[in-house]
């Protein structure tokens, strides 16, 4: 069951599945850890790199760091290096909220457009294309509003689970 396992993040809010991440605490404000993550491509676990243009994106780019806060729950200081989590579940209702319904919206808009507007109408492909950013961009903004209530925050919000001991 949710919480067995004696995880606090668990207890709280009842989830079964974390994703993990180490990362580096750079401050600490109000009991509020600023952390700085790699941000990692998953490209060394893939059997395809060598021949994958994220591969050599990723490469070409360097490395990148995420910063994002969270509430210090194992007394960390800076310099730390701790493991953070993300339930599972919260990542997946995050990225169908980014990335899935807005692409839906846009593609919606599109064809509502399409079927909308005259054969013979000048600018017909101008408002087709108008008309999907526009669905796109109203279902980002309607996705950000909705994922930055209380409610979803506290859920979205990753948790630190516990130090790395070197």
């Amino acid at each position: 069951s949710a919480g067995s396992n004696g995880c606090r993040y668990c207890r709280v809010h009842g989830a079964h599945a974390m994703i993990e991440e180490t990362a580096r605490v750079i401050a600490i404000e109000n009991n509020q850890l600023l952390l700085e993550a790699e941000t990692r491509a998953a490209c060394n676990a893939c059997a395809a790199k060598q021949g994958c243009g994220t591969s050599v994106l990723s490469k070409w780019v360097g490395r990148k760091f995420t910063r994002f806060q969270a509430p210090n729950t194992v007394n960390a200081r800076v310099g730390d290096e701790v493991v953070v989590g993300l339930a599972e579940e919260a990542m997946l209702k995050g990225s169908v909220f980014v990335y899935l319904l807005p692409l839906l919206a846009m593609i919606g808009f599109a064809l509502l457009a399409d079927s909308l507007v005259s054969a013979n109408t000048a600018s017909r492909d101008l408002l087709v294309l108008v008309s999907a950013v526009a669905g796109f961009a109203l279902m980002l903004f309607i996705s950000r509003r909705f994922l930055s209530t209380n409610s979803n925050r506290s859920k979205l919000t990753p948790v630190v689970l516990r130090k790395n001991i070197a």
